[in-house]
């Protein structure tokens, strides 16, 4: 019987490709996953947890590696992913020297088939075995810029942004937070059953599935259920019947900050592949309007697919419209985009994705300062647009994965002094934090437009 690729070959490729690329990790990913259709569910996780490990804890293992070599400089493609994969398995991992060593070896015959890196790279990793923990100690010690740079291996730009914007104790907080694997959380469509019910359900199709507690800093959160352990949530009955869906208990806040209502006509301004258009669907109970618009009809391919499995129909309306909003729309779009017709309006905001670093890891390595500057153009744009199509009396949720201020309080801050947004008020801000909330990042903000006088 023949037996599969290596897992952690799979891993190296993977992460040789997110660095070549600069590519989303979940999608280079899933790619290579893809290829590989035989492979035990079991190789498919540690695959998974070793792409996504790597990215989150990169420059401390950099720094382990460089601080053992001889010469670090000569240590570079392949070679050192192969020993970011080993170096994690044992640090991360706690996996025995002997297994991480003679894995790691395997992986390097394809570019070393004389052996002669072997004693090198057995020689690293015995060192770092014995002393990455006082290692990690001195990576935490001294400036706190530094620490953030090595210990929790974030991009010195950004460790420097946090450090001035939060104090070092808070910075640090969100950095060790952020360094580990993020939480599964659900998403219980609570107009087709509660929470409790589901929970009966899921642990008859996953007994070893557990629920894990949300922290108390997130208050009364029904309809979320976070969970750990058991198998693949994304086949079974309940899945398939649309009786949950996976989504971050803090992107989870933004419709419920909306509020839509069963009856009303919503927009979901940039609707991606439709997580937030089916949680609103759901607010909506079946009846009313709803309008999906995205760029991409790529996504919004994903989200016609989920009709059925979201009973998106009905009573419901549902317009799925491919468009880009920041600039004059097309006359199909303009039809479904009426000026001041919709009771409310959901902008969940193209952004850097900052929040997210546990769950997009890669982040980390691809983005820098300067796209903070360049998307709060874009999302001043959006938000202008966006209040255009809200009608008097009705709502208006900006959001983003972002806890950067210029990508939240200041781009709507900005928007209430301007003219566009004299006839709003706002409502309600919420910031949603790793440390605080254990969940992504968010940035919120419910604005009202005021209704119209009549006597005028």
């Amino acid at each position: 019987m023949k037996s599969g690729p290596n897992p952690r070959r799979v891993a190296v490729r993977t992460l040789r490709e997110v660095e070549q690329r600069q590519g989303f990790s979940n999608r280079i990913l899933s790619e290579q996953l893809e290829r590989y259709p035989e492979l035990a569910r079991r190789d498919r996780g540690l695959i998974t947890l070793l792409v996504y490990g790597v990215l989150r804890h990169r420059a401390r293992l950099d720094k382990l590696i460089d601080s053992f070599a001889d010469r670090p400089n000569k240590i570079k493609g392949e070679l050192r992913m192969i020993l970011r994969v080993a170096a994690f398995e044992l640090v991360e991992l706690e996996r025995p020297l002997g297994i991480a060593a003679a894995e790691a070896g395997k992986l390097a015959r394809r570019i070393d088939p004389q052996g002669r890196l072997k004693g090198m790279m057995t020689a690293i990793l015995h060192m770092i075995d014995r002393d990455w923990p006082i290692m990690d100690v001195a990576m935490s010690d001294g400036e706190v810029v530094d620490a953030l740079s090595l210990r929790w291996s974030l991009p010195r730009w950004l460790a420097t942004r946090w450090v001035e914007a939060l104090g070092a104790e808070r910075a640090v907080a969100r950095a060790r937070a952020l360094s580990v694997a993020p939480t599964v959380d659900l998403r219980v469509d609570l107009h087709r059953g509660g929470a409790a019910e589901l929970r009966e359900a899921l642990l008859a199709e996953q007994p070893k599935l557990e629920f894990v507690a949300l922290p108390e800093a997130a208050g009364d959160q029904p309809q979320c259920l976070r969970v750990r352990g058991g198998g693949d949530l994304f086949y079974g009955p309940s899945f398939e019947a649309g009786l949950f869906s996976i989504q971050s208990l803090g992107s989870q806040q933004a419709v419920r900050v909306l509020d839509p209502q069963p009856g009303e006509r919503v927009l979901d301004a940039c609707a991606g592949m439709g997580t937030k258009t089916v949680q609103i669907a759901e607010h909506m109970q079946g009846r009313g309007e709803l309008v999906a618009v995205d760029s991409s009809g790529e996504r919004l391919a994903v989200l016609e697919g989920q009709r059925e499995r979201a009973s998106l129909g009905g009573e419901l309306s549902v317009e799925i419209v491919e468009a880009e909003l920041g600039a004059a729309l097309e006359a199909e779009a303009a039809t479904h985009l009426r000026e001041a017709s919709f009771d409310a309006v959901l902008l969940d905001a193209p952004c850097t994705g900052l929040g997210n670093l546990a769950r997009h890891p890669e982040l980390r390595w691809t983005a820098n300062e300067a796209d903070i500057r360049d998307r709060a153009s874009l999302q001043a744009a959006l938000l202008r647009q966006c209040a255009g199509w809200v009608r008097p009396g009705g709502r208006l949720v900006y959001a983003v994965c972002s806890l950067e201020p210029e990508e939240g309080e200041a781009i709507v801050a900005g928007f209430c002094d301007s003219e566009a947004g004299r006839d709003f008020t706002r409502e309600l801000t919420q910031a949603w934090t790793p440390e605080d909330h254990e969940s992504d990042g968010f940035w919120l903000a419910r604005l009202v437009k005021q209704q119209v006088d009549a006597g005028i």
